[in-house]
């Protein structure tokens, strides 16, 4: 926190996620009311809305059962990148209002501008501990931004080489590493073309699962027909894709919208079962 003029005091925070992520917790109430607030507070009351012009209003419940309400307009809002609202509280101990910039770049860092009418409004400000409950909050942004991602998923194989070459000569996976350790143990790790999410194949390495007992893996592609032909002109031998509807599983016709609902099913040549599906779109 600085204070870079007379008038001003500015925040600076990098943040480990997406900037539109970042973006999204400072304009949705259901993640602001995650974490907005110094420890001890919480939000109980957001309302916004996100436009130039659109009011904004923060209601929050604090040690003891006291209460504290700000509000105030939209003057700019370009989503993903910057903000830029006035701020009054219910009850303040200086006249008028702030006015708040708020800006996200790319590399997450976050920029706070607090800019108040007078030198001597924007020491009131100071002294307040206004840095300690900002750095408490956002140590609760942080829990809230964490990201899970799933990294890699066992398959039980019983021949690691011909486990790999179906999965990489065939499938067209990119081999990651294929190590052996020379006591037994071999690690062959495998990601499918795009993929955040990798599958490991390979000897010693104390999974308990039996060859071929891992059914519903799942893969995802944007368009059914496309990864199937590509699949027949590598071998591979394909039953006709398969469309999912409330009457049931049936064969796929020309012109069936297959977002979400088309699949192909396959199976490794030790019997683990793999399916495919069509997403086009997301809800």
């Amino acid at each position: 926190m600085t204070t870079p003029t007379d008038r001003s005091i500015v925040i600076t925070r990098a943040f480990d996620a997406p900037r539109a992520l970042v973006f999204d917790a400072w304009t949705k109430p259901d993640l602001l009311m995650r974490w907005y607030g110094a420890d001890g507070w919480r939000l109980v009351e957001c309302e916004i809305d996100l436009r130039p012009g659109g009011r904004w209003r923060y209601y929050s419940i604090g040690p003891g059962g006291q209460g504290m309400g700000s509000s105030g307009v939209y003057r700019e809002v370009v989503p993903g990148e910057r903000l830029v609202t006035t701020e009054v509280f219910d009850e303040q101990s200086y006249p008028g209002e702030a006015l708040n910039t708020i800006e996200f770049t790319e590399d997450t860092m976050v920029t706070i501008t607090l800019r108040y009418d007078s030198r001597a409004i924007r020491d009131i400000q100071l002294r307040y501990p206004m840095e300690r409950g900002i750095t408490q909050a956002f140590r609760r942004l942080d829990r809230v931004l964490m990201n899970w991602t799933l990294e890699v998923v066992v398959v039980p194989v019983s021949d690691v080489d011909r486990a790999k070459e179906f999965y990489a000569g065939t499938l067209g996976f990119k081999v990651d590493h294929d190590t052996d350790t020379g006591t037994g143990t071999r690690f062959v790790q495998l990601t499918p073309p795009g993929s955040g999410c990798s599958i490991v194949i390979g000897q010693g390495t104390g999974n308990t699962m039996a060859p071929g007992s891992l059914q519903g893996l799942q893969l995802v592609v944007n368009d059914l027909h496309a990864a199937r032909a590509e699949l027949v002109g590598r071998g591979m031998e394909l039953g006709e894709v398969q469309v999912f509807g409330a009457e049931g599983p049936r064969a796929a016709q020309e012109g069936d919208d297959l977002n979400n609902v088309g699949f192909l099913f396959f199976s490794d040549p030790d019997g683990n079962g793999w399916a495919i599906q069509q997403i086009t779109s997301r809800p």
